[in-house]
């Protein structure tokens, strides 16, 4: 089995790009692949998805739904929405949904309750970065 070093590699397993840095490649019938943990490579993602600065995007919201094995009607049901209403933000695919922002704060909410630790500095280290997004976007909503 050959191996190396790949320095940046998007990847889409999971269903949405993630950018990838230094990942080992081996070579399995003359082609390489990554060797990748995807289940900690999901966790990491599903965390990053809490505090990140951007709008979640449709990808993003297809793969919270099936991190947390989720159909569209419990999905639909956990941010008090209609199922095809989920199914429009899905069809954004890369693109950030056109959900109302106090939505996704309570999906971002959601997210945080069922997978960070409850330590009292994940606690207060994310209700700080809680209170900048929520500035933030606000601040967006107003222009």
């Amino acid at each position: 089995m050959t191996k190396k070093i790949m320095k940046n590699l998007s990847y889409s397993g999971l269903g949405l790009p993630i950018e990838l840095h230094n990942v080992g490649m081996i070579k399995i019938n003359g082609e390489f692949h990554p060797k990748i943990d995807v289940k900690k490579l999901a966790d990491s993602t599903i965390e990053t998805l809490v505090t990140q600065e951007s709008r979640l995007t449709g990808n993003q919201i297809k793969f919270i739904r099936s991190y947390f094995s989720m159909s569209l009607r419990r999905f639909a049901n956990v941010v008090n929405e209609s199922h095809m209403a989920v199914k429009k933000w899905e069809l954004f695919l890369n693109n950030p949904t056109n959900m109302d922002i106090n939505i996704e704060i309570l999906l971002r909410l959601y997210i945080y309750d069922h997978i960070i630790k409850k330590n009292d500095r994940k606690k207060i280290e994310f209700y700080n970065r809680y209170l900048e997004l929520t500035t933030m976007f606000s601040q967006q909503e107003m222009r």
